[in-house]
């Protein structure tokens, strides 16, 4: 009998214990927010701080990103090379561009330090100063793309290829939302990129094209404060546009101490409404309390 009373007893223990511990998963919460749309093909929003995912749409499809591919450029630079040498413009970057693509006019024999070419490819998206920085960095740009992928695969990146420093159009380069999303995160932890990307214009000493000093601006208009697309407690961002991946944009922006990280790929000249779009609701539903995420509740 007392063996009886003591299974009895142990058993109702085991299911007051096992009934405190599912209780909760029970516990009514409070809904996903849904009042969020984009007309890109592929768009993501990431919280910064933890990686979490606020928004996704076709996250891990694939898509040409253009010139935001110059963020894994910069941060593999950077990480890689000191920023006061000098690189001297060769013939094969210079002209191994696409014919009508962004440049700022360096010819063959150019210099300009690392430091002045970080600011030109961020800001101006100089295609022939990526391949000209891929170049100083890895000796060839075939084998700055083998350091992009390396990188790509540390930072997490499952779904991407890169062949090139610059996006211009390759079939065989491409990438997902979420992994452009898990590059910008790392270029945002890191504050040298931070520098070079949320500045608004540089002024450069002259070159073979331009007698004169001259100044390139972002290309980013939710940068500019003067801008009708300005957005406030923006960081920094990218913009890109090849006839292959259409409009992409990354964005980064901070408030109340929490940092989002939007990406648009494949945009139909709605980049920048879908990224605001997006960050207002990351910023209108969420909050950061010490180190966690939150609903807003009012």
């Amino acid at each position: 009998m007392k063996k009886v009373r003591f299974f009895l007893c142990s058993t109702l223990v085991m299911i007051l214990v096992f009934s405190l511990c599912v209780l909760p998963a029970f516990a009514a919460a409070p809904a996903w927010p849904e009042n969020i749309n984009i007309e890109a093909e592929g768009g993501i929003l990431m919280d910064a701080g933890s990686g979490a995912v606020l928004y996704g749409k076709n996250i891990h499809e694939r898509y040409f990103p253009a010139s935001i591919t110059k963020i894994l450029t910069a941060l593999i630079i950077i990480d890689k090379c000191n920023l006061d040498d000098t690189i001297t413009f060769s013939h094969n970057a210079v002209y191994n561009v696409e014919k009508g693509s962004t440049n700022a006019g360096y010819d063959v024999g150019d210099k300009i330090t690392v430091r002045q070419a970080l600011y030109v490819l961020l800001l101006k998206s100089a295609n022939e100063v990526a391949n000209a920085l891929a170049e100083h960095c890895a000796g060839s740009m075939d084998q700055f793309a083998v350091m992009m992928n390396e990188k790509a695969k540390e930072l997490g990146c499952l779904g991407s290829h890169f062949t090139n420093p610059s996006g211009l159009n390759d079939e065989n380069h491409y990438t997902t939302p979420y992994d452009f999303a898990l590059i910008c995160k790392a270029a945002y932890e890191n504050p040298t990129f931070v520098e070079f990307d949320s500045t608004t214009y540089y002024e450069l000493p002259a070159n073979s094209k331009n007698p004169e000093p001259f100044t390139v601006y972002c290309g980013h208009k939710m940068l500019k404060k003067n801008s009708s697309l300005y957005y406030p407690g923006i960081i920094g961002g990218k913009t890109g546009y090849t006839t292959l991946a259409g409009n992409t944009l990354v964005t980064c922006a901070e408030r109340d101490g929490m940092k989002l990280i939007a990406v648009i790929l494949n945009g139909h000249q709605t980049h920048y409404t879908d990224t605001k779009s997006l960050l207002d609701y990351g910023f209108g539903n969420f909050k950061r309390l010490r180190h966690h995420l939150h609903f807003r509740t009012g």
